[in-house]
């Protein structure tokens, strides 16, 4: 799906949209509705069956394209690191009680409402719904320089009210990592989806290309995209698995052994020129992320100690 999507002109944009409604907001939405509001030990949830009802109807609603639900993790200076997350809530006179600041929610501008990663009073990160007409929100629009079918936007809000139904999910620190390493995921296949395009549209223009390149392009994308295929169809078959027992796969490494071959072809101007969304992959490397160097190093460790014959 992802793949195809993303050899589509407008492709890009439409399938980030589609990423961050389905893996992000959505998995969130889906514990929700089935009742996992991952309490852990301590039974925190002041309004439960109203919680669950809520849940089930959003994710019914965003499932028949009838509405969009926006997630908010990212804020300003973050690193994306959890613990760098300074939007906190407290609870009073049996009110949620927000104080958020977050600088990037994907479908932001019409979606009905936010899932928002919040630091609650015992330094745990939990999900607060919280509508997009509730008053004192303040909302900001704003567009990037690629994928503009997918909209984003910021949030600000002191001493924000909310009833206790609204805390919706408890310790998202818990699940933060595989959330973001299956968007990785359908990144990564959108990812050969664009490069299709790209390759496809070069041919057409510059036929005196070096088929040499083009041969390794073709061979990293199909080879990466394969190994996209074979996880989708664990965690499809095994409902316990985990991302990180995979990642890192070879994305970050095939971002850059592609861009630096597509740059033999053309300059990097008119690549950026030609295909504008391509900046969507390099703007924040994945290869630069807190959870790529911990699991890079992971797997370095466990090849150092592995024995040899």
């Amino acid at each position: 799906m992802q793949l195809s999507v993303g050899s589509y002109p407008r492709g890009i944009g439409l399938g980030i949209a589609m990423m961050a409604q389905t893996n992000v907001a959505g998995r969130i939405l889906k514990f929700v509705s089935d009742g996992f509001l991952n309490e852990n030990k301590t039974p925190r949830v002041f309004r439960r069956e109203e919680t669950i009802a809520i849940g089930a109807k959003l994710l019914k609603d965003v499932s028949s394209g009838k509405d969009i639900i926006s997630m908010g993790v990212s804020e300003s200076g973050w690193k994306g690191r959890i613990s760098n997350i300074t939007t906190k809530y407290r609870i009073e006179n049996n009110q949620i009680i927000l104080n958020v600041s977050k600088s990037f929610l994907t479908n932001g501008a019409n979606c009905s409402g936010f899932l928002i990663v919040a630091k609650s009073p015992s330094e745990t990160f939990d999900v607060i719904y919280v509508a997009r007409d509730l008053y004192g929100l303040e909302l900001e629009i704003f567009d990037l320089e690629y994928a503009k079918e997918a909209t984003h936007c910021r949030l600000k809000g002191n001493d924000l009210s909310l009833p206790l139904k609204n805390l919706f999910f408890f310790n998202y620190q818990d699940f933060a990592p595989e959330i973001h390493l299956s968007e990785m995921l359908s990144a990564s296949a959108l990812f050969c989806g664009y490069t299709n395009l790209i390759l496809k549209t070069l041919l057409k223009e510059k036929r005196d290309s070096d088929p040499r390149n083009i041969g390794k392009i073709i061979d990293i994308q199909q080879l990466l995209y394969s190994k996209v295929l074979d996880i989708s169809r664990q965690k499809d078959q095994d409902p316990n698995f985990r991302m990180e027992w995979v990642h890192p796969y070879g994305y970050e490494t095939a971002l850059d052994l592609i861009y630096s071959w597509l740059t033999d072809l053309v300059s990097g101007v008119e690549l950026a020129n030609m295909f504008p969304d391509i900046g969507l992959f390099y703007s924040i490397h994945p290869g630069k992320t807190p959870i790529y160097q911990k699991n890079i190093l992971k797997k370095i460790r466990s090849l150092k100690n592995t024995p040899t014959k």
